[in-house]
């Protein structure tokens, strides 16, 4: 079972009170990545804030303050946390704090030294990040031939985990305009191999294109599928973003939900801020109330839909 399932289940219930602290800490340790993804603002250079590596310093201020109050850590934001050259440290100092911790990877850094690393240091669970669903529609997303690279890094990952529980191993895909036939072809090759698998729909409509360093051929790609995108799609309610999580960019800066990639909000920074003054932020009550009455206006808000798993 996935540890972080029970948080998961908390998130996504109806709200009725605000926790007394995050459930979740969202935890960007780099906003660097190898990989050159077009639909991502880090991958097309249309991010609009400096890359840099999270200071172990930063890290032990903001584990300091979740001791006996967050339950889990995800390393996750707009950037490979495998890149961070402590990731394995980070992750183990969190683990001898109780703290559950996750990581989302491409996995072009996981060789076996890294996996067993991870593994020794109390990895909770570990989530696959792919793009498509067989290598073509991989490589036209992310730009790079790795598709069986990755299928690779699962396996190699279940060999250093061996017969401990932990980490749990996930994978994750998002689909463009793949067909249901490419589809449970995927499906059947990596539900095997992984202890769950998700598939969703990739949506294009939050990307700013006008920044974005894309070709002519990328640019009338993405284009035609945002026009294509179905009208159908929903806004999360509730949104776990502001009611359970924090997210916290590789600085300290703490934003108001992940879809701020590029820091246009400012709640405070975790080295001079405590997370419980920020975690009741007027910035932040002002979104609740908002999205609490279903205003989804604004530059966060209305670009943001809800995980739709393709059957």
């Amino acid at each position: 079972m996935n540890p972080f399932a029970p948080l998961y289940k908390a998130c996504n219930a109806p709200k009725t009170t605000l926790p007394d602290f995050p459930r979740i800490i969202d935890l960007e340790v780099t906003n660097s990545c190898n990989f050159r993804c077009i639909f991502c603002p880090t991958g097309n250079r249309s991010m609009k804030r400096p890359t840099g590596f999270m200071d172990f310093g930063v890290f032990v201020r903001i584990i300091e303050q979740c001791q006996d109050k967050c339950h889990g850590i995800r390393f996750i934001g707009w950037g490979e946390p495998l890149l961070h050259p402590d990731i394995a440290k980070f992750v183990e100092y969190a683990t001898q704090s109780d703290i559950l911790t996750h990581i989302n990877t491409n996995a072009s850094k996981l060789d076996t030294l890294k996996a067993g690393e991870l593994v020794d240091a109390g990895l909770s669970s570990i989530k696959f990040s792919f793009q498509g669903v067989d290598k073509e529609s991989y490589k036209t997303m992310r730009k790079i031939d790795f598709f069986e690279g990755m299928i690779k890094a699962i396996e190699r990952m279940s060999i250093a985990r061996g017969h401990r529980k932990f980490p749990y191993i996930a994978a994750s895909t998002s689909v463009a305009d793949e067909t249901p036939e490419q589809i449970e072809s995927f499906r059947e090759r990596l539900e095997p191999i992984v202890d769950s698998l998700s598939i969703g729909k990739t949506i294009f409509g939050f990307m700013d294109l006008g920044a974005a360093r894309l070709t002519p051929r990328e640019r009338a790609m993405i284009e035609r599928l945002i026009e294509e995108e179905p009208k159908t799609l929903k806004h999360p309610d509730p949104c776990p973003e502001v009611y359970d999580k924090l997210t916290i960019q590789w600085d300290g800066s703490v934003r108001v939900c992940c879809n701020d990639h590029s820091g246009e909000t400012d709640l405070g920074n975790v080295m001079t801020s405590s997370l419980e003054a920020i975690w009741t932020h007027p910035t932040l009550t002002h979104y609740r109330e908002r999205l609490a009455n279903k205003e989804y206006s604004g530059p966060l808000c209305s670009t943001c839909y809800s995980y739709m798993a393709v059957t």
